[in-house]
């Protein structure tokens, strides 16, 4: 069975390159970091920021993920261009562990966090949230900021932010995002080869099946959605624009 995030949804149950573009909507208006690099970083104080990622789909939970501050120079992902393995571990599986180590690494990355834990969807049993905040670092010239996250119930679905700005002052800003494909994955929606915590905290309830997977060689491109040719459901897993709200807030 392919690594996701599903002991730590069963646990919840249990117990209760280089771009300077984001490809979403203009502004709108706590895990601990894993790493933390200056090569390629201006030296200057630190900032502190709150990231708050809220999921606003009925049917879909949100895997693990990473978020990473670095300079413009850093691509962590861009429409158009090929998924590293980081990203494609994500949209696959929920597996953040790759992207954390490939961007912990990275010249220009500054600060690399794992979200560590599943973001629920509306509607979902309460004992896992819809909404969670996490904290990360950015300084001098890596203002820039980037969040990947798996979209559960698909085969290379995710959603997230490519290099946006920081925000200069204390407002805080929110981004409206959608989904993205990895190119990574046939879209074939069998259960058999979507990650088991689809089964076990979407809308349907099956008996985990293990997880296949039909690879492509495509390029990150906007998700096509929930078409219902096979197990999936458009009604129970489909989405509609947008699938999060990012919000963005300096601290100190």
């Amino acid at each position: 069975m392919r690594r996701t995030s599903v002991l730590s949804i069963t646990a919840m149950f249990a117990l209760a390159a280089c771009a300077d573009k984001s490809d979403v909507t203009s502004p709108l208006g706590n895990a601990s970091a894993l790493a933390s690099r200056t090569c390629g970083v201006a030296q200057a104080n630190a900032h502190t920021y709150q990231v708050t990622i809220e999921n606003l789909t009925t049917g879909q939970i949100f895997s693990h993920g990473v978020i990473a501050t670095h300079t413009k120079q850093v691509a962590v992902w861009e429409v158009g261009a090929r998924a590293s393995e980081g990203i494609r571990a994500i949209a696959e599986d929920g597996d953040e562990l790759p992207a954390v180590a490939e961007l912990s690494a990275e010249e220009g990355v500054y600060e690399v966090v794992s979200t560590m834990a599943p973001i629920n969807r509306i509607g979902g049993p309460a004992a896992l949230p819809s909404s969670r905040t996490f904290t990360i670092r950015a300084a001098a010239n890596a203002n820039r900021l980037s969040v990947a996250v798996m979209i559960i119930c698909t085969n290379d679905g995710f959603t997230g932010l490519s290099g946006v700005k920081l925000p200069g002052g204390f407002a805080p800003e929110s981004y409206l995002v959608g989904a993205w494909d990895a190119g990574t994955e046939q879209n074939n929606e069998r259960f058999n080869q979507i990650v088991d915590p689809c089964h076990m905290a979407g809308p349907i309830v099956s008996p985990p099946d293990g997880n296949g997977r039909v690879p492509t060689n495509g390029f990150i491109t906007t998700h096509p959605n929930i078409t219902g040719g096979r197990d999936l459901s458009v009604a129970l897993h489909g989405w509609h624009f947008p699938v999060a709200r990012i919000t963005i807030q300096r601290q100190k």
